[in-house]
């Protein structure tokens, strides 16, 4: 629920928002880098699997790491790459099927969190490394930005960052089992 005052020529907004006590990993490293993440939800694993193993080839990615979040054809992706923040979002954008609010308010917060804890007795659980001869450059142990008590719903006065940004589009090349299953 989301209350709008307005006094003089000022708007105060205030949002109120079911909170599920669990805890979530952001992509930020000590660094400043990032590593990569996805969310994916009502997308099956074959075509989860399918533009992430095209997405590993296109960008030389190392192991990427899917993960169900315990509901049926959602699921989240790891990729221990350590890069800029530039380079993560346009990865990212150019991953199919990726859940479009997962995008854009991680480019808004500047990172992309996950969560790793149980949700409702729901608890992530690997089913598919994509195995890759590239070299991690991050691993687990470099995670260290934490978020707990992540809110169920997200404050819809946020600004619209569009999915598929324009400067990405004209870069955006799928293989033909990934086009036709758009």
């Amino acid at each position: 629920m989301i209350f709008k005052i307005r006094i003089a020529h000022w708007r105060f907004t205030f949002t109120l928002a079911p909170v599920t006590n669990v805890t979530g990993v952001n992509s930020t490293l000590p660094d400043g880098k990032h590593i990569i993440m996805w969310d994916f939800d009502d997308v099956e694993l074959s075509l989860v699997e399918g533009t992430l193993k095209w997405i590993q080839r296109h960008f030389d990615l190392p192991n990427i790491y899917i993960f169900n979040t315990g509901t049926q054809d959602h699921y989240i992706a790891y990729c221990f790459e350590r890069c800029d923040w530039w380079k993560s979002i346009a990865i990212v954008a150019e991953t199919n099927f990726v859940d479009a609010n997962f995008f854009k308010y991680g480019v808004y917060r500047g990172h992309w969190t996950l969560r790793v804890t149980p949700k409702e007795g729901r608890k992530p659980l690997l089913v598919k490394v994509l195995y890759s001869p590239i070299q991690e450059s991050a691993s687990i142990s470099d995670l260290n930005s934490w978020v707990q008590d992540m809110p169920k719903a997200q404050a819809s006065y946020l600004p619209s960052i569009p999915a598929w940004p324009m400067a990405l589009r004209h870069r955006l090349t799928y293989p033909p089992t990934i086009r036709n299953a758009r």
